[in-house]
């Protein structure tokens, strides 16, 4: 999106990384699980355990564009016209 405003192309630019980032924090999830079920009340496999670690990466990715995306239409709102 060129020639738009800047803090618009910013929101559209937060949305997909939110997106994407929720996307791939729920697949790691999904993983993690399918390791684990096989292995109720044992240690978490290394594979399963990794898959955590990246969902919790990318779930505070997510967090972080969500915030700033709110910060842009709070920014938008407040802006006169």
């Amino acid at each position: 999106m060129s020639g738009g405003h800047p803090v618009q192309e910013r929101i559209c630019d937060l949305e997909d990384a939110e997106t994407a980032a929720r996307l791939l924090r729920d697949r790691a999830l999904d993983l993690a699980l399918r390791q684990t079920s096989r292995r109720p009340g044992r240690p978490l496999p290394a594979l399963a355990e990794r898959a955590v670690l990246i969902a919790l990466a990318l779930h505070e990715r997510a967090e972080r564009a969500a915030r700033e995306l709110e910060e842009c239409i709070n920014y938008l709102e407040a802006k006169p016209s």
